[in-house]
């Protein structure tokens, strides 16, 4: 099996900067001579991570995970030392011999899986804006204002309308349907053998893992008959929702400069962003934010803003994404939207400057909290505050900064005119339940702990000083 000579090795090392490397996946900060920064191999709440410039080393103090750019890369991607090689020296313009990675039997398939990926990406973006056949999908990103260079910024793509269009392609290029098929591009046919395009006639949305390399897909339906307007990649070996976030790979850096993420739902809501020039946003694909999604921004912001649809269920979901963003630490304020808009449809309404305002303006997050609690409940009445003290106390057993955490207590009581103790108490009395299997706190189902328990909270709150 050729190897790649160590000679070729040490040229791609000295010819990478480390910082760059790291940086690509870390916010650093020059401390002294060094740089530090969470670590993305533990859950880091203080940045543990130290990168060294002069040694081209990088070590994390806390879990102990340390090397060279190769390493990094290896480790960050999941992916074989070789693959690591290869990228880096891509990277740094440096020409390897033909080298294939020690253990194939698992990482040729993570290979394949990402090949696959890279090629779907081509033969969608090639066939959009090269093919007539893609006419109605090009003329429906035109009337939305979608330009050319938008849709080559972000690859966007058209699944033909026919049912082994890729598959043709892939298997030419000697990729089997099976790994295809783990890839998430192609499904099974459930009788009479064979395989299909799971995406046909619909615009395609690359989605990018924060290493850059595409891993899944999101796509658009054209027809509008077709009864799912979305469909998305299943999870595959390299692909998993609920770490990844659209768009990050793209506008790491323009979060990092602004120091704040916008967050919105959907892929057209951020590339009409993206069209009106604002690239400090990330997108959830329309699910709640998860932990691990909100530690990805915390990567490169401290701070976020929620700006989902203006109805109920663009609420509900800006509520269900508050305690993940919570949890590792991040600002969060929320944009609201009027009813009938997204920002999608906001921005091609009001400019970039209209929904820039509404950023500048937006509420704290627990300030929209109890404003929608509001909606649903009467916060004057003590069974009202009950109710939404005990969903907002779940969102305080979240957080781990206890600085974070006190000045939650603090404003949460002024502003539902309960005790601070009375609060506590309500928090500790959460540590006992069950969190939600997802992790997320349930918005719209208040109390359902058992009514002597409701009894002794409502006492509290009737009389605070019996807390003491």
């Amino acid at each position: 099996m050729p190897r790649i000579p160590e000679t070729v090795i040490d040229q791609v090392r000295l010819s990478i900067d480390i910082v760059d490397v790291v940086g690509d996946h870390v916010a650093l900060t020059r401390r002294g001579k060094n740089f530090v920064g969470l670590c993305p191999f533990h859950d880091d709440s203080t940045p543990s991570l130290n990168v060294s410039q002069e040694k081209q080393i990088y070590k994390c103090f806390a879990c102990g995970a340390g090397g060279n750019s190769f390493t990094f890369l290896r480790d960050i991607e999941n992916i074989s030392f070789i693959e690591a090689v290869r990228q880096l020296a891509d990277r740094a313009g440096i020409a390897l011999p033909d080298a294939k990675p020690a253990d194939p039997d698992q990482q040729e398939v993570f290979d394949q899986i990402y090949r696959a990926n890279e090629l779907a990406v081509k033969y969608f973006h090639h066939l959009l804006t090269q093919d007539e056949k893609a006419a109605d999908a090009m003329a429906y990103l035109e009337n939305r204002g979608i330009n050319r260079d938008v849709i080559d910024a972000f690859s966007l793509g058209y699944a033909p309308d026919q049912w082994d269009g890729f598959l043709q392609i892939a298997t030419r290029r000697d990729f089997s349907p099976q790994i295809l098929e783990r890839a998430g591009l192609v499904l099974q046919r459930q009788t009479g053998g064979g395989f299909y395009d799971r995406f046909r006639n619909r615009i395609t949305f690359p989605i990018h893992a924060a290493t850059g390399r595409p891993v899944a897909f999101g796509a658009r339906a054209l027809d509008p008959d077709e009864q799912a307007k979305y469909i998305n990649s299943p999870e595959t070996p390299v692909y998993n929702k609920s770490a990844t976030l659209y768009g990050l790979w793209r506008n790491r850096d323009a979060i990092r400069d602004a120091g704040v993420a916008l967050v919105v739902e959907g892929y057209m809501d951020l590339i009409a962003l993206a069209q009106y020039g604002i690239e400090n946003a990330v997108a959830s694909s329309g699910t709640a934010l998860t932990t691990a999604q909100a530690r990805l921004i915390r990567r490169y912001a401290p701070k976020t803003i929620l700006i989902f649809d203006g109805d109920t269920a663009g609420a509900t979901a800006a509520m269900r994404g508050i305690g993940s963003l919570f949890e590792v630490g991040l600002e969060i304020r929320v944009v609201t939207l009027p009813e009938d808009h997204d920002p999608d449809s906001y921005v091609r309404a009001h400019g970039p400057d209209g929904l820039l305002r509404l950023t500048e303006n937006a509420a704290s997050a627990i300030d929209f909290l109890i404003e929608q609690f509001a909606q649903r409940d009467d916060l004057s009445t003590v069974d009202g505050k009950t109710r939404t003290a005990n969903v907002l106390a779940e969102l305080i057993g979240r957080v781990t900064d206890n600085a974070l955490k006190q000045f939650l207590i603090k404003d949460i009581a002024e502003k539902i005119g309960i005790d601070e103790k009375v609060l506590i108490v309500i928090a500790q009395t959460q540590r006992r339940t069950t969190r939600p299997q997802n992790g997320q706190p349930e918005p719209e189902s208040y109390d359902t702990r058992p009514r002597s328990e409701r009894e002794l909270l409502t006492f509290l709150m009737q009389h605070p000083e019996t807390t003491d």
